[in-house]
């Protein structure tokens, strides 16, 4: 089959990875100039900030056997363990999302706006084409998805799902910062500062970067504040860890669908016999966490392509 996927982020990936190991013709389209989703990373100077997805852990044996042919690529590697293994990226998260698409077709910079079915197809309208596929796999943020599929008939409880925003405020220093023993802080923050990260003892800069990701409450009302002035706010929470240290530059990411609030629990939609939705929001039911994560993307990935071979 010819199968088009929208999004290609983790579970756009690994689902495209396994239809065409299986000997369907693939295509994804991705709205942004690279792939990944929140497998995010930002070169600044002559470092780099991951500003997505902190770290991935693993429960589930399908994602242990991936991870340990990972590591033994030097794709990634064990960042600390409490009590069981986090995971990151060598080179940065957005590094593991390159080398996992590479031989994939992907059209980057291309935005689908409309989808319709005729003749047994699914037509896709991008802002740049239109392409046609047997098969159509949406693996977008729910809200983005269901912006596409009006004229379709999608479970009325799929669309109340709701999604909490953060900011993201990526800072470089001009000396070494330590945070914490791990490089990583997570209780015991100024009210509002859900983590703070520092790029170089997690191994993925060379240089002082720093990543604070702000809570939900905080994020919400900030979200729609000139950067500079939620900047500002980000850095004078920050310097209560930091103190007088200097910043030498900072930027700022929003991730309007960051997480969602609540979760679907079976691990991919079918929406008709052509269309399907996947994603980290659709859990398997029997998931432990009961919140979208690395894994739970992974493993939609793979389930919502069983279910299309």
């Amino acid at each position: 089959m010819n199968i088009g996927i929208i999004g290609a982020g983790l579970s756009g990936i690994v689902a495209a990875r396994e239809l065409m190991r299986h000997g369907h013709t693939v295509e994804l389209i991705e709205k942004s100039r690279s792939v990944g989703g929140r497998l995010a990373t930002r070169r600044i100077g002559d470092g780099k900030a991951d500003h997505g997805a902190v770290y991935f852990t693993v429960r589930g044996e399908e994602l242990k056997q991936d991870v340990a042919d990972w590591q033994t690529r030097g794709w990634v590697n064990v960042w600390y363990a409490d009590p069981y293994p986090r995971y990151v990226a060598v080179d940065g998260m957005n590094a593991l999302a390159k080398r996992l698409a590479d031989g994939l077709t992907v059209q980057l910079n291309e935005r689908a706006e409309t989808i319709t079915t005729r003749d047994g197809q699914v037509r896709v309208q991008t802002d740049v084409t239109t392409r046609q596929y047997d098969r159509l796999l949406i693996t977008s943020p729910l809200p983005q998805t269901l912006d596409l599929l009006t004229d379709f008939s999608v479970d009325a409880a799929l669309r109340e799902l709701t999604y909490a925003p953060t900011c993201v405020g990526l800072f470089e220093f001009r000396s070494e910062i330590a945070i914490g023993p791990d490089g990583i802080l997570d209780t015991g923050l100024a009210p509002g500062i859900l983590k703070i990260v520092n790029n170089r003892q997690k191994g993925v800069s060379d240089t002082e970067l720093i990543s604070v990701y702000m809570d939900e409450s905080w994020s919400e009302e900030w979200y729609e504040r000139a950067d500079e002035d939620t900047l500002c706010g980000i850095e004078r929470l920050l310097q209560t860890v930091t103190g007088s240290a200097v910043i030498q530059s900072r930027q700022l990411k929003r991730w309007r669908y960051a997480q969602a609030a609540d979760v679907w629990n079976e691990p991919f939609y079918q929406v008709n016999g052509q269309i399907y939705l996947a994603g980290d929001v659709f859990l398997e039911p029997d998931d432990a966490s009961g919140r979208t994560r690395f894994e739970s993307a992974y493993v939609s990935g793979l389930r919502v392509a069983e279910a299309l071979r």
